[in-house]
């Protein structure tokens, strides 16, 4: 069976899972092309049957850019046990950074995927959605080490104050901080407000085996935001 033919016949079964029902839920161990056309497809079906389409463009690119930071996180942790650095150990953490960002390459994002399938490593997205409102949640089912928890909480405290991202530039090279860092939670929260969505609706939650990234989208004022016993950043 062609590529072109499975992509076809998942896009098919998306399309059955969000016209008959309210939930949908995708799984993947890194972000190929293959796998952002099922995310943008499944994205525009939901939309589409919400009547909510102005929101493709924004909430695609959010949603890719959390589901490349979830894959990246799982890889990572394969580098440090293979490397032998202990995530959880400050030192060792900065020099494993250190060797994983000069070493990391598109060739390495595909071996170390395969390699996070063999060890059961995933990242899911999950769907949840009716008229009131959007719910997307991207697992990866690592935790963070603290000192990784401490610099997510920073880094979304300050993308909060942001409004472009030609400010956020200016902020970092004032600064004297590396080109590109926090960008990803910086990109979320202004593409939000762009949208005229509370940036407070994004959310990133630590649990002791997995890290959530949620984001809800209100359509009515009827919609329920979720909360749950956990540490939230």
């Amino acid at each position: 069976m062609s590529q072109d033919i499975i992509v076809q016949k998942i896009n098919e079964n998306i399309e059955i899972a969000v016209k008959n029902g309210r939930y949908l839920a995708l799984k993947t161990h890194r972000m190929t092309d293959t796998v952002e056309k099922h995310i943008q497809y499944a994205l525009e079906s939901i939309l589409k049957k919400t009547e909510h389409e102005r929101y493709i463009h924004s909430l695609y690119t959010i949603l890719k850019e959390l589901v490349i930071n979830g894959c990246k996180a799982n890889q990572k942790r394969i580098f440090f046990e293979e490397k032998g650095y202990n995530i959880s150990d400050p030192e060792d953490y900065k020099k494993g950074m250190e060797e994983y960002k000069k070493h990391f390459s598109e060739e390495m994002a595909i071996e170390y995927g395969k390699k996070a399938k063999q060890k059961g490593l995933y990242v899911l997205i999950d769907f949840e959605f009716d008229e009131n409102g959007l719910r997307i949640e991207v697992v990866n089912n690592s935790t963070i080490a603290e000192q990784e928890e401490k610099v997510m909480r920073e880094k979304l405290k300050r993308a909060m104050g942001y409004n472009d991202l030609a400010e956020f530039y200016m902020d970092q090279a004032m600064q004297g901080e590396a080109e590109g860092a926090g960008l990803g939670l910086a990109l979320v929260i202004i593409l939000l407000k762009g949208e005229g969505i509370d940036p407070n609706y994004f959310r990133i939650i630590i649990d002791k085996d997995k890290t959530i990234a949620r984001l809800e989208i209100p359509f009515t004022e009827n919609f329920v935001s979720k909360r749950r016993s956990q540490r939230v950043i």
